[in-house]
């Protein structure tokens, strides 16, 4: 796993390194023949993780590869899931469409889209696929919308929705950026309660520019900000070292008389 360490005492910094969100373009058009016009540079393909999962598991990194082997099994979308979906040509239509029970992409009378153990990088080519059936000129475009949580230490946490192939620092900056007491070094995510990437790892995460579908993300998952620790107040301690020492002086006063 990665080594490389990001040190940032304020505000500043922290803004500095994440930079200025710009969310937009996302999303992939493709034809009703189900060619690709353009695929979304930071979706992982499945030969792509295959690689990465079996990289994990001959360098004993269990955790990676078990998040990468069930990606690869499930897929990445799961019901609540939101999809924007555009279709362009003498059918036009633009929604955004919730899966159903069963893992389903309802599409208006044109049946559904079975999307267990889909990727997102193939979910424009499912679509597609899918839509040649019922359209000849037309083409679609569609964008896989994931349902994150940003808590800890930010401007405005909370649940935000946004394509996975958007960098993990567009995200904080999503959610108002980091707070006053931010400690991006002791950034962290969390899944159902467990650690998926620990603070060394989604520190270089934002570093190399990461997006959310390279950190193998799905709809649920944490991305929390812990609070800077404080250091230790001298004068304090010499204060109640202070009141402390003069207890014990007047203790002994009063035990001598």
């Amino acid at each position: 796993m990665y080594l490389m360490k990001i040190q940032r005492s304020s505000r500043a910094s922290s803004l500095l390194c994440l930079g200025v969100a710009v969310l937009g373009g996302y999303g992939t058009a493709l034809g009703a023949q189900g060619r690709p016009a353009d695929q979304g540079r930071d979706l992982e393909t499945r030969s792509a993780l295959e690689t990465e999962a079996r990289t994990a598991e001959q360098q004993n990194r269990t955790s990676e590869a078990f998040l990468l082997r069930n990606r690869l099994q499930r897929g990445d979308f799961q019901e609540g899931d939101r999809i924007v979906v555009s279709l362009l040509g003498s059918t036009a239509y633009n929604d955004t469409i919730v899966v159903r029970s069963g893992k389903l992409l309802p599409l208006p009378r044109m049946g559904e889209v079975q999307l267990d153990g889909v990727l997102r990088s193939e979910l424009s080519q499912r679509v597609s696929s899918h839509l040649a059936r019922f359209l000849r000129d037309s083409s679609v475009k569609v964008t896989p919308l994931l349902r994150l949580a940003v808590l800890g230490q930010v401007g405005r946490p909370g649940f935000y929705y946004t394509p996975a192939d958007v960098l993990l620092s567009d995200v904080i900056m999503m959610a108002g950026g980091p707070g006053q007491g931010a400690d991006l070094n002791r950034m962290s995510i969390r899944r159902a309660g467990d650690t998926i990437w620990n603070a060394q790892d989604t520190r270089t995460a934002v570093s190399d520019g990461l997006s959310l579908d390279r950190l193998h993300l799905r709809a649920g998952d944490e991305v929390y900000v812990a609070e800077r620790k404080q250091g230790l107040n001298w004068l304090q301690v010499l204060q109640i070292g202070g009141t402390v020492l003069g207890l014990v002086v007047a203790v002994i006063t009063l035990t001598n008389r």
